[in-house]
């Protein structure tokens, strides 16, 4: 798992917690973006449970069908008892998020750190 990559797409552990981000800086091909969320959603549903962070540092555009794939990640993920949170949005996608009221359904964070220490404050107030 640590490490692993998939073309532009790079997951590592960090404790308990799946971090997924793009590898190439500035990446605006929408197709590559599609098929990496469609990949993503293959690994929830095989790995249930499982806590994923999304850093999409490196993710300049995101077209209404990249939205609607990262809303089909987080319905997975609860399905599947996980916990889904993204973190490093580009202003403009933020920007977007807040127009589209998404900043109501994800929990989105300025950094990676700050999102892994949120799920380690959940799993241990799930206990």
């Amino acid at each position: 798992m640590d490490g692993m990559k998939d073309g532009i797409v790079r997951y590592k552990a960090v404790g308990k917690v799946v971090v997924v981000s793009f590898q190439r800086g500035q990446i605006r091909e929408e197709r590559e973006i599609l098929k990496a969320l469609e990949e993503l959603g293959k690994y929830i549903e095989t790995h249930p449970g499982t806590n994923v962070l999304l850093n999409l540092d490196n993710v300049e555009y995101l077209s209404s069908a990249g939205l609607g794939n990262l809303v089909g990640l987080l319905k997975k993920s609860r399905r599947s008892t996980g916990h889904f949170k993204l973190c490093n949005l580009q202003t403009s996608i933020l920007e977007l998020f807040e127009v589209m009221r998404l900043t109501k359904i994800f929990e989105i964070f300025e950094t990676e750190e700050s999102a892994v220490q949120s799920f380690a404050a959940q799993t241990e107030a799930a206990h």
